[in-house]
């Protein structure tokens, strides 16, 4: 790739950086459960309906895994800040590839000029 090209680009994943909006990390996950007690429809033995959908969000910060539960009028939020990060991730590590090739190239040229 041509350093200008380089240079077109990563001022393009600035810009689509500075449009990123609220962001988190993590994943949401859909859970039932059972709650065990006598004659509930999740102890059905013929055809057993677990209470749900929970909605758990789950991610690592500074090595501390956390869990907590959404609430349902939350988690198209919480969707688009997964979304979000995952955005944000993607633009920094093609930067950050970029931003190696533009070195590698002008170690290169000054290599080169000497």
């Amino acid at each position: 790739m041509q350093p200008k090209t380089i240079e077109k680009r990563i001022e393009r994943i600035k810009e689509e950086l500075r449009k990123i909006g609220e962001m988190r990390p993590g994943s949401l996950s859909r859970q039932y459960s059972v709650c065990a007690k006598d004659g509930c429809k999740c102890m059905d033995p013929v055809n057993p309906q677990k209470h749900g959908p929970y909605y758990q969000l789950s991610y690592v910060r500074k090595g501390k895994s956390t869990s907590r539960f959404i609430r349902p009028n939350f988690v198209k939020d919480i969707k688009r800040e997964l979304a979000n990060y995952k955005k944000f991730k993607g633009l920094i590590n093609e930067w950050l590839e970029l931003a190696i090739q533009q070195s590698t190239l002008k170690l290169e040229a000054l290599r080169k000029s000497k």
